[in-house]
């Protein structure tokens, strides 16, 4: 690695001017030359990595889920490198990937230039890579404002998700999971890629970006104070242990509900139900940490 794109996603840039100064300057040390993109829009950061054609470069891209969300396809068709600074609220790819919360030690990480060949999923032809929600996850979402995210950090997940849990709503869903199919009441559902979610929470404690599976969970109807009896189980993907929990691993997963509903992925609505899911192995080259793989790994 000679040259890397920078791409800023200016509203994640708000308080980090002077770690990204610092990462920047880690990186020239390490003598890559950086040049900076600083983005307007979602048009804009697709724009600047598809123009970029330095095949001794890599994307760095420095902002939060929402904003890697945003570029996967266009990373995927050029099959650029990716790298993370990451500077959202949860920053659950960078903890998939091993790298540090923090932005100078994650630059540290792309001057390493440890590289891996990671699975991206798609629903309905948008991509993800961290998880898809149905149900109580959508309604976390809505509940998050930006002034949450800012004052509390991923603990503002933990709030919105109080907040939901005693309005729950059911919904009839199927699900065919590679061949096998199932049709239950559900409160939440999700479809996860990467092995983190929501601030840290683990998607299966066998998850990772490269075992080329989809992991899928359920939730049955249960009384609030029985969500939050599932909270260890949630926080560290144990689910396949507990009760009321349907859990399935797949390479292709069609989901259809009896109405339409929102498909949440990686903090944004990508479409509605029906849904069909895929995962695509190997799909993309990232530069990443110590990337942890099971649960007796360190998260």
């Amino acid at each position: 690695m000679q040259h890397a794109l920078l791409v800023v996603n200016p509203k994640s840039r708000n308080g980090h001017s002077e770690e990204l100064d610092q990462a920047t300057d880690l990186l020239q040390s390490a003598g890559v030359e950086v040049d900076v993109c600083v983005t307007e829009s979602p048009s804009d950061m697709v724009s600047c990595i598809e123009s970029y054609k330095r095949e001794d470069g890599v994307i760095i891209v420095a902002g939060g889920d929402g904003t890697i969300s945003a570029v996967l396809e266009s990373v995927h068709k050029t099959q650029q490198t990716l790298a993370i600074l990451p500077m959202g609220t949860a920053n659950d790819l960078a903890r998939s990937l091993g790298v540090p919360q923090d932005i100078v030690p994650a630059a540290q990480v792309i001057a390493n230039n440890k590289r891996e060949r990671i699975n991206l999923a798609k629903v309905n032809d948008h991509y993800f890579v961290n998880v898809a929600h149905i149900g109580l996850g959508v309604e976390v979402t809505h509940e998050l404002t930006s002034d949450m995210k800012k004052y509390f950090g991923v603990f503002a997940y933990l709030g919105a998700f109080i907040s939901v849990i005693k309005r729950n709503k059911s919904f009839r869903v199927s699900i065919k999971a590679d061949g096998c199919e199932e049709s239950l009441r559900a409160i939440h559902l999700a479809v996860g890629n990467g092995r983190f979610y929501g601030g840290g929470n683990i998607v299966d404690e066998d998850s990772t970006l490269l075992d080329g599976q989809l992991n899928l969970f359920c939730l049955k109807p249960q009384r609030w104070w029985q969500l939050l009896l599932l909270g260890f189980n949630l926080r560290n993907g144990n689910l396949r242990v507990a009760e009321r929990v349907v859990c399935k691993k797949a390479k292709k997963v069609s989901i259809k509900t009896s109405k339409p509903k929102q498909i949440h992925a990686d903090g944004e609505h990508k479409t509605d139900t029906p849904a069909e899911f895929e995962v695509i192995p190997k799909a993309i080259e990232v530069i990443v940490g110590d990337m942890p793989n099971s649960t007796k790994s360190k998260e």
